[in-house]
């Protein structure tokens, strides 16, 4: 489990990689807990960046690990799964675009 600064976002891309290793699409909204949401949204990213995350994927403040889901039951729990292997070519980061704030 990761526990640098950027955590909370190296668990987010491994919820959504893992969704898309699993289903061959990327994930319509990740469950996430509150301070991680927080930490995310006021902390690692611009509000540009931020923008950027949610206009591809919802971030939902809920009571769970990491879990990445779509509008047809697929689920992805980071918390209860870790990381996928294998890590897939396009990976999370690189979807979204963005990258924390002293990453760049």
């Amino acid at each position: 489990m990761p526990n640098g600064h950027d955590k909370n976002w190296v668990r987010l891309c491994g919820a959504i990689d893992g969704f898309y290793v699993r289903y061959g699409l990327w994930p319509a909204r990740i469950r996430i807990f509150p301070a991680s949401l927080a930490d995310i949204r006021d902390h690692l990213f611009t509000p540009e960046d931020y923008a950027k995350i949610i206009a591809k994927v919802s971030l939902i403040s809920d009571e769970a690990p990491m879990v990445a889901e779509d509008d047809l039951g697929g689920s992805y729990s980071y918390g209860e799964e870790g990381f996928a292997s294998p890590r897939p070519a396009l990976r999370a980061a690189e979807w979204l675009g963005v990258h924390p704030k002293h990453d760049k």
